[in-house]
């Protein structure tokens, strides 16, 4: 089995909510598999997502110093190989916490850019969605999600990233019968993300 160095960020204003309960189940089977895992959570965390002054890039000054809290937490990913990103789908797209994460701390000249870091790192997104995915993909939205994080992906230079989308989390649309069964396949599918990280 080769060494995974993971680094969890995720995002949900309560900490006893479905994404924090994948997010366990994702620490749970690293530590059973050996990995070597930490995690940011956002809300818990004090983080503020609003990108001011201070933080703003500057295309002429790849060395710019950003705030404090931006070079903290980019530097908490200095040693970490893989990166997984857990967040709840919110009018189609990612929660306010998560994207302000990414516009602060993935920032150019840290995470983009000359001297840009992330392109060496795998990155895998969690996106828990509300309703079922025939209805995501009949109206385009799932290829509208990945669409994007594959373009954001490779303007980072990141060559090793992939979604993976747990649909139905609110368990409702599909008529679901067993709900235990259902949620328990919803980790199981969050935990083989982790398995396919440690082959």
């Amino acid at each position: 089995m080769k060494s995974v160095n993971m680094y969890i960020v995720w995002a949900h204003p309560r900490s006893d909510s479905l994404t924090a309960q994948v997010v366990q189940e994702i620490q749970g089977e690293a530590a059973e598999r050996g990995i070597n895992v930490s995690s940011l959570d956002l809300y818990r965390s004090g983080f503020n997502p609003s990108l001011g002054v201070d933080d703003e890039p500057d295309w002429n000054n790849p060395q710019k110093q950003y705030s404090p809290e931006v070079h903290r937490l980019f530097g908490e990913l200095a040693d970490k190989d893989t990166v997984v990103v857990v967040f709840p789908v919110w009018w189609y797209s990612f929660p306010a916490m998560l994207k302000g994460y990414l516009d602060r701390v993935w920032n150019y000249g840290l995470g983009y850019g000359p001297g840009g870091t992330l392109g060496n790192k795998k990155i895998r997104w969690v996106a828990l969605v509300g309703g079922s995915q025939a209805g995501f993909v009949k109206y385009g939205w799932e290829k509208n999600m990945t669409d994007f994080i594959d373009g954001s992906m490779g303007y980072l230079g990141v060559e090793d990233a992939k979604i993976d989308f747990l649909y139905n989390t609110i368990g409702v649309e599909e008529g679901i019968g067993d709900s235990d069964a259902h949620y328990q396949q919803l980790f199981a599918q969050a935990r083989g993300i982790v398995a396919d990280l440690a082959q």
